[in-house]
């Protein structure tokens, strides 16, 4: 990675204080919830064929949401109806994160490649305890070494969402705590660094 060669900031994207609400399940939430674009950069098919392996490891059937749009949609319909998962799991059209969250216990992001994912932040900013890849900026999101964290691979995130639904509430205790991301993730902690970045530039 190459440093600028004039004075930088770095300023994360922040959460304004109402998407730090805690979002709560719907009676009849589904175990796992994949919002995003229906695309491979975003990893869907590696959730879908993920969930086999997970069911055997728990030893039940899993119920997952998939909410999103986009030109491989149909693709991902075919692979769940081909490993016969028709009714395990389902496909909704794109809606509001927050509206999401309340569809199922446990949230994944299986991206192949991001950038900084805002869904990351929305997502524990809400409660969910969630899988996600370490990719892009996704670990600086993360306590270091975190066990939230797993490589874009099927074997790998069957064995996580396995450890994770077989005690969920353990697993959520692992997310970064609520006072830890407003420090770094929320808007008006962005508005200080930016702001202090402005002074720093002026006063120099």
């Amino acid at each position: 990675v190459c440093e600028p060669p004039v004075p930088n900031s770095l300023v994360y994207n922040g959460l304004r204080e109402e998407e730090f609400e805690p979002v709560g399940e719907a009676p009849d939430a589904a175990d796992v919830l994949y919002i995003g674009m229906m695309r491979d950069l975003k990893g869907p098919d590696i959730l879908i064929d993920a969930v086999p392996l997970a069911e055997q490891r728990l030893g039940r059937q899993l119920r997952v949401v998939m909410v999103g749009a986009g030109d491989d949609l149909p693709t991902y319909q075919a692979q769940a109806k081909r490993l016969g998962l028709e009714g395990r799991v389902v496909f909704k059209p794109p809606m509001r994160a927050r509206e999401a969250f309340a569809l199922a216990r446990l949230v994944v992001v299986p991206s192949r490649a991001e950038a900084m994912p805002y869904s990351v932040l929305e997502t524990l900013g809400a409660g969910k305890p969630v899988i996600a890849t370490a990719v892009g900026g996704i670990p600086e999101i993360f306590p270091q070494n975190s066990p939230a964290l797993i490589a874009p691979d099927v074997a790998q995130l069957a064995g996580k969402l396995a450890e994770a639904l077989s005690d969920l509430a353990a697993y959520g205790q692992l997310m970064p705590t609520t006072d830890l991301l407003k420090t770094r993730f929320s808007a008006a902690a962005m508005a200080r660094q930016i702001e202090d970045a402005y002074r720093g530039a002026l006063g120099r």
